[in-house]
């Protein structure tokens, strides 16, 4: 029996002896050696012939290449050769030279069976449609087709994907989800990205998202989300297992939502920019909390609930607060400075809120506190010495409070500071000389309105040979900046010299090539500095008040200019005939108050990138250019106060992206043009102070977006149209000095009117019908120049007697001298009677003039800046987003996103 037994073993032994050497002998032999699936090269290479511009990205895609699984982006099984991965996804967004572009995800793609995984993020289709195939190709667990430019609603047949673990369709703003149910087939997700897909139409969210167990990322930001989609979300919501949520930019209000209770693995939390007023206790029981972003919202609490909130928060790192209604003492917050918080927390943002006091010296026990954001608030004292101690700090912004006394030495002790903003505040004394030991500083910005710098601009500024961004701003700084003075910037990219008296030596030949420069209101006379001809990679150049003289240079051919503005200075001449191979790349010219003279040359209709032109109050004459179709992308038009005549061509219906058009103040004459109704975004319409005639064009009821419509001091005659009660937005109408005859129509009445009275401005309805003689040019000069008098003469020339409407707007204005200019009108609140009516008195109005005064003022302001502030503040609100860090700090990541503007573009 034994010998039987041993026997058995030692034939067991040699079996698997022999077996495991046929495997390891296969190992050697018939290791695969394969290329991929001839039918999916086919797929991949049709896939190719899909887009325009194949090349440079898919250039190894190609005949010679047999085997498909080296091309670039392709993976395959390494055991059957088919293609399991296809990754075309554009990684860096921001440059997109070499962008695929194609009409539309092609069928072709239906050929890879076994994919498992798919980018195809920021590829341009074109605003196509998402295919409905993709919902067949059920082995995909990755899907990514984020900033792709597709649209349309997503089709119901990706939830057949039940293996995929990753959805990311954000960014695609053009897309909208009808119905949000087909997701919740979707078991195994775990990163769910809609951010910036339309969800509004979507009905019971939270049950749908309920119903993914594995869901540990979503991200819903510029959703269009808003209360209703949020309906009955503390009932039975089960979200306890994500990590990681973003609803940020949504048009929520009141408490943070409910549901956030039952989030107890929450680690990441944005909900910025979402008009939120009250935290209520959600954000108190939240323990696990690593990062929360509630920026942007108008929460208004005092530091105490700051201090209690911090109270359990050990794994905190990151807290932004920024941008709300959150006050009190400073030294407040760190009433539990000795809990857990303090241990981690890195980031530190209060900036835009009202906090007041000095600085405290708790501050100093925040030992791995990377970033430090307090600008904007009330903060006033000295800049404690003790921030020298913060040795991890890397960014430091302390901008627009009230600080005062010197720059403390102790700063130059933070060796790894990389920005530093000190501006808007009244600090004195010199720029000190160890500003030049921070050779990790790579933005800076010093001065301000208030600021009481002086003395010389230290040499060493010259040293900071990784400064990439600079800003000095100051009325008192008195220095001459030399070649020294950028003796190592060799990475200067940016730099703002704004209110500065010097000179700049003619011989510098500076090291840097920027990308962005601001010179505005500094005292330096002559012609354009000789070494910015030097500046080849230029993008934004941003000249004004900068005394220049002469023609425009013949030179700025040599860069790649996608915005200038030249804006409040001395150039004479015309516009050079060749202005569109000078500027080839220009997207914003701005040339406002000049004495620029000559015609328009038609070059201009060859800047097809043009989405800004600003040539008002100049000397231009000759006829409107005829061309205006070439100009897609045209968005504001401004070329009021120049001594343009002729007519307003047809073609001016074709420029179809025109928000803002301005050609008041000129010696326009015919008709306006029917075309117009063609440019159905336009807000803002100004043909005012010219000699236009006919009858009131009645195109304005297609333009339903528009807010300001000004016609005053024309020929126009006849009746006003009942077509200009159509335009919903509508908010100010002047119609003055015209030849109108016939009654007001009664639906007038119900636009909001402004006066001015001698207590101050007094808004006092919902829209602004404007029938006198305060429109500016702009609407923003509105409060540079003050409204005249009062409203005044709507140019009516009746043939009999017409009553002033009864209805509740115009009845209140009771200073008579606002009808004098039309002595046909009769009936309350004038004296004159309209056939048997008896004398009227006007009610006294005193009392609503004081009531709310100063609330009505932000009104005016409001209406006026939402209407102009991107049209004509552009320079000057996004401008500064450019040009100042603190300001562009929580925008850019929305318009970096959203738009994927020239200034993320370019100019950062």
């Amino acid at each position: 029996m034994g010998k039987m037994m041993m026997s058995s073993a030692i034939f067991l032994s040699i079996f698997l002896f022999i077996d495991l050497s046929v495997i390891c002998c296969s190992e050697k032999v018939v290791k695969p050696t394969f290329v991929c699936i001839t039918r999916e090269r086919k797929a991949l290479l049709k896939f190719r012939e899909s887009f325009w511009n194949p090349f440079p990205t898919l250039s190894s895609w190609n005949d010679d290449t047999k085997d498909c699984c080296t091309w670039q982006g392709i993976g395959c099984d390494k055991f059957t050769g088919h293609v399991t991965r296809l990754d075309l996804g554009y990684k860096s967004f921001l440059h997109s030279d070499n962008q695929l572009q194609g009409q539309m995800i092609d069928l072709s793609l239906s050929g890879l069976k076994h994919l498992s995984y798919l980018d195809l993020s920021g590829i341009n289709f074109q605003l196509s449609l998402i295919p409905a195939f993709l919902g067949s190709m059920t082995q995909l667990r990755r899907l990514n087709l984020s900033r792709t430019l597709l649209s349309g609603v997503v089709p119901h047949d990706l939830g057949n994907l039940s293996s995929l673990s990753v959805l990311d369709l954000g960014g695609d703003y053009q897309l909208v989800v009808d119905d949000l149910l087909w997701v919740s087939r979707l078991s195994s997700l775990e990163h769910l990205n809609m951010s910036y897909v339309d969800l509004s139409p979507t009905k019971d969210l939270l049950k749908v998202l309920n119903m993914l167990p594995s869901l540990l990322v979503l991200s819903m930001s510029y959703s269009r989300l808003n209360n209703t989609n949020l309906q009955h979300s503390c009932i039975n919501s089960s979200l306890s297992n994500v990590q990681q949520l973003d609803l940020s930019l949504s048009h929520f209000y009141g408490e943070f939502p409910c549901f956030l209770h039952n989030m107890t693995s929450l680690r990441y939390l944005d909900l910025s920019y979402s008009n939120y007023k009250s935290s209520g206790l959600n954000l108190l029981i939240l323990r696990n909390l690593v990062q929360i972003n509630i920026a942007g919202n108008s929460l208004n609490h005092n530091a105490d609930w700051i201090s209690g909130f911090l109270l359990n928060k050990c794994h905190l790192k990151s807290l932004d607060l920024s941008f709300n209604k959150f006050y009190g003492e400073i030294s407040t917050l760190f009433k539990n400075l000795f809990g857990c918080w303090r241990h981690n927390l890195e980031t530190l943002e209060l900036s835009g809120n009202k906090f007041y006091g000095h600085l405290p010296e708790e501050f100093g026990g925040l030992k791995k506190l990377m970033y430090l954001g307090l600008g904007h608030n009330v903060i006033d004292g000295s800049i404690p010495t003790y921030v020298g101690t913060l040795r991890t700090l890397t960014i430091l912004d302390l901008s627009y409070n009230n600080l005062s006394g010197t720059i403390p030495s102790s700063l130059g002790n933070l060796s790894a500071l990389r920005t530093m903003d000190l501006s808007g505040n009244q600090l004195c004394g010199p720029i000190p000389s160890w500003f030049g030991n921070l050779r990790e500083l790579r933005e800076s910005s010093l001065g301000g309105d208030n600021s009481q710098l002086s003395g010389r601009i230290p040499l060493s500024l010259g040293h900071l040979s990784n400064l990439e961004i600079l800003y000095l701003i100051s009325t008192s700084l008195d220095s001459t900046l030399c070649e020294a003075h950028f003796a190592k910037l060799s990475k200067l990219r940016i730099l703002v010299l704004d209110s500065l008296k010097f000179e700049v030596r003619f011989d510098l030949v500076p090291h840097f090539q920027l990308e962005g420069l601001e010179m505005q209101y500094c005292d330096i006379e002559g012609h354009f500095p000789q070494w910015l001809r030097l500046q080849k990679e230029l993008l934004c150049l941003y000249l004004v008040n900068y005394s220049n003289s002469g023609a425009l240079p013949n030179w700025f051919h040599y860069m790649n200019l996608t915005n200038l503005q030249l804006s409040q200075n001395h150039i004479q001449g015309p516009i050079p005939n060749s202005i569109s191979r000078m500027l080839p790349s220009v997207r914003y010219l701005l040339l406002k108050e000049n004495y620029i003279n000559g015609f328009i040359p038609h070059s201009l209709c060859e800047m097809e990138h043009l989405i800004v032109l600003d040539l008002s109050k100049n000397q231009l004459s000759g006829n409107l250019l005829d061309c205006w179709g070439n100009l897609q992308q045209l968005s504001i038009l401004s070329l009021s106060s120049n001594e343009i005549y002729g007519f307003i061509p047809n073609s001016i219906g074709g420029a179809y992206s025109l928000q803002i058009l301005h050609l008041n103040n000129n010696h326009l004459t015919g008709k306006l043009p029917s075309t117009l109704r063609n440019c159905n975004v336009l807000v803002v319409l100004d043909i005012g102070e010219n000699m236009l005639s006919g009858k009131l064009p009645t195109l304005i009821e297609y333009l339903i977006y528009l807010r300001v419509l000004r016609l005053r001091e024309n020929k126009f005659y006849g009746p006003i149209p009942s077509e200009f009660c159509k335009p919903p937005n509508l908010q100010i109408l002047d119609l003055a000095n015209n030849n109108l005859t016939e009654r007001i129509p009664h639906c007038i009445d119900s636009l909001f009117i402004i006066d001015r009275t001698s207590t101050g401005f007094n808004v006092m309805f919902e829209d602004s019908f404007i029938i006198g003689n305060w429109a500016s040019t702009y609407i923003f000069e509105i409060f540079e120049d003050g409204l005249n008098d009062v409203l005044k003469g709507l140019k009516l020339e009746y043939s009999t007697m017409r009553r002033i409407p009864t209805g509740p707007q115009l009845q209140t204005l009771v200073d008579l001298s606002i009808y004098e200019d039309n002595p046909q009108l009769c009936g309350a609140p004038l004296l004159k009677k309209c056939g048997v009516d008896k004398v009227l008195e006007g009610p006294n109005v005193e009392n609503n003039v004081k009531e709310d005064e100063e609330d009505n003022v932000d009104k005016i302001l409001f209406y006026g800046f939402i209407v102009s502030g991107f049209a004509i503040g552009f320079w000057g609100v996004i401008g500064a987003l450019v040009f100042k860090r603190s300001r562009r700090h929580a925008y850019f990541e929305f318009v970096e996103e959203r738009f994927g503007t020239w200034f993320v573009r370019n100019c950062l």
